[in-house]
This record gives C-alpha cells, structure tokens and sequence, in this order.
C-alpha cells in the first residue's frame, strides 16, 4: 500500500474484519456495554429452555448433542437473517407435515431464546445485524476506498452491510478467486461455482442500489507460484483433457504410507532434511489435513521424537484441563451422593491442600475394603480391621480434612436456592480452599520446567471458569433451580468453552485443519490423510434441517445456509 502510494506511512488506511466494525460502530454509538453473550451462555440458556419446554417437544430432547445443534441451527437463522416471522410462514404454507413438526419445534426454542435475551444481551451473531441497522448513523466509511478481500463468500448479514457501504464509499472493489465472471451451468465440474454465485448476489445488489459497475479487473499474471509444477497443476487439476507435465519433478510428491504412523515419520523426517540441507525455517513449514482430530497427538509424539517444534491449530477440550475437572468433581460429589469414584476424582486433581499422594492411596485402601459411600463420609463410626491405632487416626484425620469443607459447602446448598446463590457458593469454596494460590504454584512449576504452553492454558482456563460463572449469574440471577440442574448447567456450559491456542514461540511447524488453516506464507505444504471419503469429505451430517427441508425453506424466502452437495463443492476449492 505504501508503494503503490508513494509514501513513507499512511494514517488514514485501516485494516478490519465485519466484527471489528461492528464494535467500532456500536462504540461510537454508545452500545459497546450491552452484554455480549457467549457461545458458552448460549449453550446454557437454550439447556434451560429445553428443560422446561421438553413436554411441549417432538423432535428434539435435552441431550448435549441436541444443544449444540440448536445452538448451531440459531447462529444459522441469525446469519442468514431468518426470523420468527419466515419460520411461521414456511410452516402455514408447505404440505410436508414432518417438516412442519420440526420447524415448530425450533420454532418454540428460538422465540423463548429471542425473548430471554432481547433486553439485555447482544448474541454474538447479533452484531452484524446491528452493524447493518446502524450504518446510517456514522460517518467513517463515508467517501473512503474500501477493498473486500479473501472471502469465498458472504452471509446474509454482511451481504446486507456490503448494501450499505456501497452507497456510503467512493468505491468498493471485491475480490473474487475465479477464472471468469460468467455462472456455470454446471457446478459439478466448476470449481468456482460458488465464488461466482457470490460474485452474482453482489451485481444484484449494486444494481438494486443503483451502483455503478465498474469492468472487471482480470489478474491473469500468476505471482502466487514460485514454481512451474505447481502452476501447471493448478491449470489442468480438474482439466479435462489434461495436459501432461512433459519435464522433471522436483517441487511435488506423492508418498504412499502403510498407516497412519509412518506417514507422520515420512513427514518428520522430511522437515528435519528441509531444515537442515535447504535452510528452512521450522515456520517455513505447515502440515494440514482434514481430520485433525485423528491427526494431532500422533504429530504431537513423533515430532516430538525428532526434536521439531510443533504448534497444534486446534481449541482444546476444556473438560481435560485440571481446574475444570476440580470444579466438576465438586459437583458430582453431591450430585452422586458421595460415590467414592466422584471423591477420588476430586483428591487426584492434585489442588486440595494437606493432602498428597500417600494420604489418597491410604484412605482409597479403606474406602474400597469397606465400600465407604454418602453420608458414611460425615456421619458414624468407621470400622477398622487389624490396622494399627497409628493408621486408623491418619485414616480418621484425612476422612475430616476431606469432609469439612465439603460438609460446609452441602449444607450451605441444600434446599431451595437460586443461581446466584449458589454461584457465590461455589466461587467462596474455591476461594476459601485456597485453588488460586493452587494453580499459581502449579504455573509456577510448570514454567521452570518448560511447560509454558501448558502454564498459560492454567492461567486462561482460571479466568475463562470465572467468567462462566459471572454470565451464569448475569444470565439467570434468582433463578430457582434444583442443585443436579445447575450441575448440568455448568457441565455443558464448560463443555461449551474452548480453548483456542495462540502459538507459544515464533519457529513451529503448524499443524492445522484444512478449512481453518491458511498457508500463504510458507515454503513447503504437507497435506496429510489424504484418503477417499475424508478429502474431499463425504459429509453426512445434515444438523437439524436435511438437504430437502433447506430446498423447501428456501422456496418459501428462508434461505438457509449450503446443504451437503454444496459443502462437496467447497471441498473441491479448498483441495484447489
């Protein structure tokens, strides 16, 4: 941007996403401190909706499968601007009694949801649509140059924010990665098929608005590839007829593994050569792959053998990490009637002060002879057999360290208490159990030994439970809820809460996922699992509404978002 201005710095040129605009916009207005609600809050809130709507429900029960799908389906309705209003007319007009059935049933969901959140929460989908509603009450983006860039496409939403700022700027130009501007008749064999619909829907709307078309400018000099394989691959991967690559090959290879193990040691031993003869970098260097999740602790292992710093493009599972687990355990202590597996789990999160491993291992001894469970961990005599009195006053000593504070903590709970109530329960049991001093120490640990990655998912994994437990009390306040719902609540609540990673050091391989991962920066791609049915994906998981329910919504103006053959056909552009 400097050199094609002339210049030796720019103040006026700004890089944004849609929804850093928003809250710029929001900020300016003065909106920026309404609560934004979190993918976490979602999750709980339509937990809570479904318990007390399951009567009223055909299709849809309270599973943590269930909610993750609603909360999907309504992020969807929110992008693609689907109201209460759409939903009703689809149901009074289509013949299809199944799909009537279901669309009344999110139907219910979705209007309570809106209900429960229209006065003090923002839902994170809801931002754009702001943006969209107050764009005519700014002045930034009047008369400026605003340049559209690496998108495949645009949702309802921020197709309708393009609408506003093309009457608002000087000029708009949008890139498109495709070969020519006309729509294919064919999608199956255009790989581009979807970019031009894109590019379609954007000439609707200036024309609507009354927006000049400017002619469109071909990039047809190739800068993107330093070499000339990849180039003519590029031209003739879906060709047909292709032409053939009449001289050496050098730049792309095919390796054929046996499993999965030693195509990951073909790699590694692959990047250790690039490192060492060619001067690679290990962050000239990315490795990406369609199921991740199968992938990345055996990446994790084997790299790790070979000495090669590796960085994982992956949120972790909140539900693993030793905070969570001690505060879960908490929970099912008296949600399971304190079974001795759920005291187990919470003496082996290693927080709990003056107890360590010998004191665990001796009281577990007893526990499992004597089958010791519920109220026999407070109340009554405890039986002994041929221990010595030494043995039984340590086993009566860790017995009482372990039940008083939690003694304390049951009775302060039982009956009818409301979500705030028990909230500052809970956070006055970790408090007073010391569990920051806990995981401050363990930071501390794990960072003289090395383990910063680990120190910081700690430290994260602290203020991301507290912030759950304040938008818990935000979200439901006096709420009357039995103990064993709030338990549920929090469970899928953390279920809900990952943990994206940032890159810990700057020279790591990255290991990412295929949709996720953008490698434009690097000198040499592995592309691994390269096998049928995982890339290009057979996608068979419809969520809640199936390809022919979208077919008859969009007929009807509810246009929902691409069904399995469309999300084929991205797979093709990703794989181009």
């Amino acid at each position: 941007l400097l050199d094609s201005i002339n210049a030796p710095s720019v103040i006026s040129a700004e890089v944004l996403t849609f929804n850093r605009m928003a809250y710029r916009v929001m900020k300016e207005l003065g909106n920026a401190n309404i609560n934004n609600l979190s993918s976490t809050g979602k999750s709980m809130l339509i937990y809570d909706i479904l318990s007390e709507q399951k009567n009223n429900l055909k299709f849809i029960g309270k599973s943590s499968e269930n909610i993750e799908m609603i909360g999907t389906q309504i992020t969807e309705f929110k992008k693609h601007g689907i109201t209460a209003e759409n939903l009703k007319n689809v149901m009074e007009n289509t013949e299809d009694k199944y799909l009537k059935a279901k669309i009344n049933d999110m139907l219910s969901v979705y209007e309570k949801y809106t209900e429960e959140i229209s006065n003090d929460y923002i839902d994170e989908n809801d931002s754009l649509t702001i943006l969209e509603e107050k764009l005519d009450y700014v002045h930034d983006f009047d008369n400026t140059d605003i340049y559209i860039d690496e998108f495949v496409g645009f949702t309802h939403q921020e197709y309708e924010i393009i609408r506003k700022l093309l009457t608002k700027a000087n000029e708009v130009n949008i890139t498109v990665c495709t070969d020519d501007t006309n729509l294919s008749e064919n999608q199956d064999t255009d790989v581009f098929c979807a970019n031009k619909t894109t590019l379609d829907k954007v000439y609707y709307i200036a024309k609507q608005e009354g927006v000049k078309i400017e002619k469109p400018i071909c990039l047809d000099t190739l800068y993107r590839f330093k070499s000339d394989e990849l180039k003519h691959l590029e031209e003739n991967i879906y060709a047909f007829p292709y032409k053939k690559y009449d001289r050496n090959v050098k730049d792309i290879e095919l390796f054929l593994a046996k499993n999965q193990y030693s195509e990951i040691e073909h790699v590694a031993e692959k990047i250790v050569k690039l490192v060492r003869d060619n001067n690679y970098r290990y962050n000239d260097i990315s490795v990406i792959t369609k199921d991740l999740e199968g992938y990345s602790s055996l990446c994790k292992a084997i790299f790790n053998e070979y000495d090669i710093p590796v960085f994982i493009d992956e949120k972790k599972d909140l539900s693993q990490n030793i905070l969570v687990k001690y505060l879960l355990s908490v929970i099912n202590i008296f949600a399971k009637n304190w079974s001795a597996s759920s005291i187990f789990e919470y003496l082996k999160t290693g927080l709990i002060n003056d107890i360590d491993d010998d004191d665990i291992w001796t009281i577990e001894n007893y526990v499992l002879r004597w089958g010791i469970k519920g109220s026999k961990w407070y109340n009554g005599e405890w039986n002994f057999y041929n221990e010595t009195e030494e043995i039984q006053e340590k086993i009566l000593h860790i017995r009482e360290k372990i039940a008083s504070p939690l003694l304390k903590l049951k009775n302060e709970l039982s009956g009818s208490k409301d979500v705030r109530t028990i909230t500052t329960k809970l956070y006055e049991f970790l408090i007073n159990n010391g569990i920051n001093a806990n995981l401050e120490k363990k930071i501390e640990e794990l960072e003289e030994m090395g383990e910063v990655e680990k120190a910081k998912e700690y430290e994260t994994s602290y203020k991301l439970i507290m912030d759950l437990l304040d938008e818990m009390v935000m979200l439901f306040d006096d709420k009357k809820v039995s103990f064993d719902k709030y338990a549920e609540m929090l469970k899928i609540g953390l279920g809900n809460s990952g943990l994206g990673k940032i890159p810990g050091t700057q020279d790591q391989v990255i290991v990412g996922d295929v949709d996720r991962s953008r490698s434009h920066k690097v000198k040499a791609v592995f592309i691994i699992g390269l096998n049928d049915g995982i890339f290009p994906s057979i996608n068979k998981d419809e969520g809640y509404f199936n390809d022919k329910d979208r077919e008859t919504l969009k007929q009807y103006g509810a246009e929902l978002a691409k069904g399995t053959m469309e999300k084929l056909y991205d797979d093709n552009f990703n794989i181009y």
